[in-house]
């Protein structure tokens, strides 16, 4: 599958995920490829595909306590990576508090 241009957004989170993560194998963003994006209306699914093996149980990786603000959404938003086999997966973000989310990548910082 043909990759596309990771948004500022997934790069920054990607960029987070391997600062938190990098002594687990945690890739640099520019090693990793976004094969699709879904928006659900509720959040995102980039699906991931990268050579590097991180060495995590299966399971979603997360933010540390760390959350994404964006303008629009009051209650703002998470962000987790999918880990199976030692690959990454789905890069997920969703809304919290039930908000809808139209995936347009308004005023943003992650705290």
């Amino acid at each position: 599958m043909k990759a596309i241009n990771q948004t500022a957004l997934e790069t920054a989170l990607l960029d987070r995920f391997h600062q938190l993560y990098r002594a687990n194998g945690f890739p640099v963003a520019d090693l990793i490829n976004v094969a699709q994006r879904e928006n659900t209306g509720g959040g995102r699914y980039a699906h991931l595909e990268c050579d590097a093996l991180v060495r995590v149980d299966d399971g979603y990786l997360d933010l540390a306590g760390g959350f994404i603000e964006m303008e629009g959404l009051p209650n703002g938003m998470m962000a987790v990576v999918l880990v199976k086999g030692g690959r990454l997966r789905i890069l997920e973000l969703t809304v919290y508090g039930g908000d809808s989310w139209d995936g347009e990548e308004r005023a943003w910082k992650i705290v």
